[in-house]
Parts: structure tokens; sequence; C-alpha cells
């Protein structure tokens, strides 16, 4: 720097510049290099944070220097702010590097906080936080170690009480005023049941969040069911205080409910009546529901079939196109393919016939076949299965028999509560359970038959809802038969 400096100053008085002049604009770029990199290097070392004292030193000469450069100040004085600015950063950079290792937890533990909002969300912790990060890492700059393992512990549990309270803010804030507006219309009293539930799931949501925050999928799930049980608490509250200012009769009431089951059935083209309360509607349009969601299987089965054999067709017609002379055989082909397709129908329905529908769905997706064990359910984190399983698996082990040489995948899979990582093991263990059972129950070739978790990462429903995570919660066992 100095050598530098004492170059600039020759120059400036070659050109005529007295040493108390102001330092001409094209020189800047080389009299503030030096100082320049090692502000790079402090930065790149988030010296601002790990080394706050020393940077700030640097800070302060660095304005200086540019301060005295624009005034036109004496080149000496420039020279010294610049020595000091260079000295401060290179001394920062320093203080970073050693620090860091110091400071690596409370540094983690501040980086999730700034990620998960706390500076919004979570602001008064968030600024002691901040306050004792700063006192922990001024007092390694000054070499006093053990007052700054004080204030180190405090600034990274401050980080992550800022860092839950943000989450909660961001996950629970909507739920949270949603029961703060029920109970305003009394609804703790008037709709105690929903109001009660809704409380409950948000404390839930929040014990959820303090055992794994990083695991959110069960606490937003949670917080949702509360929000709308706090609004449905707040809708009964609101219609009890209508009908008792007698802005609408009680029969009034019921009857919204009503017409809205019957807009429900009318689009199903069903009718229905209230001679005893929406018992009998409900479950008429539930049958109904089921109907269909078993006709709709099997109709998208029947496409799947109906696309494979009008391309094995066009195929053999194309094939007979092209063969001059080998009609006969192509024909005799073309019937020993229907004649194959017609026998693996056949097996397919009398699998169908098997299982109930409570037991399992039965899909012919494209070149597999899909048996979904819907009443194969495991308890919660096990993978043992139940002696009242038995009898299912019986009917499975027939069911694969009537496909021999046919590979065969046993897919496990969960809803979305749990950490990830957690949920593909125990998909996985279940997918062995079964094929463990399978094996020893059965003369199903080992060659032929395999184990695959999939945890969440393939749902067959919404998991925001208590029945659709029960769907996703599920054993696949997939056939590849040779079509």
């Amino acid at each position: 720097m100095i050598r530098l400096l004492a170059a600039l100053l020759l120059f400036a008085s070659a050109s005529g510049i007295a040493d108390d002049q102001a330092l001409s604009s094209d020189l800047r770029e080389p009299a503030f290099a030096a100082a320049q990199e090692a502000l790079a290097r402090a930065n790149d070392s988030t010296a601002h944070l790990l080394a706050p004292d020393s940077y700030s030193d640097g800070a302060d000469a660095y304005r200086r220097a540019e301060a005295t450069f624009r005034q036109g100040g004496k080149l000496a004085r420039l020279e010294g702010y610049l020595q000091r600015a260079e000295a401060a950063f290179l001394r920062a950079a320093q203080y970073a590097q050693r620090n860091r290792d110091v400071l690596e937890a409370a540094f983690a533990a501040r980086v999730d906080a700034k990620a998960a909002g706390a500076e919004e969300h979570a602001a008064k912790l968030w600024r002691e936080a901040e306050e004792a990060f700063f006192g922990a890492a001024t007092r390694l700059e000054s070499d006093r170690r053990e007052s700054a393992d004080k204030y180190r512990e405090r600034a990274e549990q401050a980080f992550r009480e800022a860092e839950l309270a943000a989450i909660e803010v961001s996950l629970l804030a909507g739920t949270e005023a949603a029961i703060a507006a029920a109970r305003e219309v009394d609804a703790d009293r008037r709709a105690p049941r929903a109001f009660a539930e809704a409380v409950r799931m948000l404390e839930e949501a929040r014990q959820a969040l303090a055992a794994d925050r990083y695991d959110t999928d069960r606490p937003r799930s949670l917080a949702s069911d509360a929000l709308h049980q706090a609004r449905q608490a707040r809708y009964t509250a609101a219609m009890w205080q209508a009908v008792d200012d007698d802005d609408v009769t009680f029969e009034d009431a019921l009857g919204v409910w009503e017409q809205e089951l019957r807009n429900v059935a009318g689009l199903l083209d069903l009718v229905v009546a209230f001679d005893d309360g929406p018992g009998a509607a409900g479950a008429t349009i539930s049958d109904t529901l089921v109907e269909l969601q078993l006709r709709k299987g099997q109709l998208e089965s029947q496409v799947s079939e109906q696309s494979r054999h009008v391309l094995l067709l066009q195929e053999e017609v194309d094939r007979l196109q092209a063969e001059l002379g080998g009609q006969s055989r192509a024909k005799e082909r073309l019937q020993a393919e229907l004649a194959r397709q017609q026998r693996l129908k056949d097996r397919v329905r009398k699998v169908e016939a098997m299982f109930t529908a409570e037991e399992a769905q039965v899909m012919r997706i494209e070149d597999r076949l899909v048996l979904r064990l819907v009443a194969l359910n495991f308890a919660s984190g096990k993978a043992t299965i139940a002696k009242s399983h038995e009898p299912l698996l019986a009917k499975l082990i027939e069911a694969l028999e009537l496909f021999p040489e046919t590979p065969i995948i046993v897919e496990g899979h969960t809803d979305a509560y749990g950490a990830d990582l957690t949920n593909l093991d125990l998909s996985n263990r279940r997918a062995q359970a079964v094929v463990q059972y399978l094996l020893e129950g059965s003369p199903l070739s080992p060659a032929l038959l395999s184990a695959v978790g999939y945890g969440e990462s393939k749902p067959v429903a919404n998991n925001e809802t208590q029945e659709g995570r029960r769907k996703n919660r599920r054993i696949d066992v997939v056939l590849y038969p040779s079509w």
C-alpha cells in the first residue's frame, strides 16, 4: 500500500498536482484496490457477523477514505484511512475464519431462523438472538472465550425459539384467528364440541411442531382441520344467535342443510326425503357414490383392455397387409393371441370376484394388474401383519396362483404424516412383511416376488383429509402378466 501510494504521489507531482490537491478521479481504482480486495475477503468470510468489531473498524476507515477522496483531501490522510481499512478487513477475515468453528451451531440456527421468517414473524426473539450472537462474536475477537460461550449458547437457543415461533405463526396464525373469532360470538358455549375440537387440534399441532419443527405435514394438516372446526363453530353460533334474535326460524336453519343435500342428490338423479332426519338421505347418496366409484374403476379397466385389443388388432392388420401369402399363419397367430387375451380376461374377472369392495380393489392399469388391499391396515408405526388379516392374504395367495411365472411387486405406501425418511423406511418394512408372509404361505417363487417402499411419494388421495390419508396408507400388489 505504501509503495503504491508513493508511486501515485510521484505520478501526481509529475502531472503538476500538489500534495495537498485532490487526487484525480482516474486514480481512484488503483488507490482503493488493496482495501477493496481486503473488503471482499471479509465479506466472503461473513466477517460482518463473525467478527463485527474488526469489520466495523474497517468499514469506518473505508468510508472516511471515500469522503477524503470526494472532498479532495490530502493524499497522506487518504493513505492513512486506506491502510487502516485494509488492515481491519484482513483482521476481520482472519477472526471470522477462527470464530466460525466456535459459532457454527449458533450460526446454523440463525440461518434456519431467517429462512423461517423470524425477522418478520418473531421480531423480538430475533433481536434478542442477534444481540447475543453479536456479544459472542465480539468477545471472541477479544479472546474472552468463556464469556463468549455464554452468549453463544444464549444466541443459539434464542434463534431456535425464534425459528419455532416463526413456523408457528406461518402455520397456525390463521387458525388462531379463526378460534378467536369463534370465541367472540360465544362459540365455546353455543358450539362447544366443534370449538373444543378446534382448540384441541391446534394444541396438538403446536406439540407436533415442538417435537419436530422440520416435519410440518402433520401440524399443517391438524391446523387445517382445526381451522374448519373453528369456522363451523362460528357458523353454528351465529345461526343460533340468529334463531334467538328471531331473524330466522329453526326450521329455516335446518332447511338450508336439507336443500344442499337435495342439490347433491339431484346431480346424482336421486330423490331424497328427510322423514327421520338426514340419515337416510345421506346413506342413499353415499351408496350411489360408492357404486359410481366401483363402476368408474371397472370402466377404466375395460377401456384399458379395449385399447390393448384395438392395438393388437391393428398390429395384426398391418402384419397381414405386409405378408403376401402368410395370411393363414397370421390368422392363426391372431386367433391364438385373442384366445390368450380372453383367458387372461377371465382370470382377472375371477380375481375381481374373490374380493369384496371393502377388501380390495382390482384394477387393470396399462400393462399391470393392481390389487389394492384396502382392508390390510397396519398399526401406527408398525409393520406386523395381524391375525385378522390372514383370510384376506389367503385370498391374495389364491389370486396370485392364477398367474404363474408372473413377476409380482408388493408396494408399500404411507400418508404424508411423519418425516419423509421415516415413512420411506416404514413403507418398505410393511411391503417386506407382506412378501415374507406370501413366501411362507404359498409356493410362489422368490425370484418373481419382490418388495419396494415408496413412502409418501405416490398418494392416490388428498393428504389433507382423514379419509384421503387412510387411502394413501396402503399395500398395492402389482402383477406384470404377459397380456
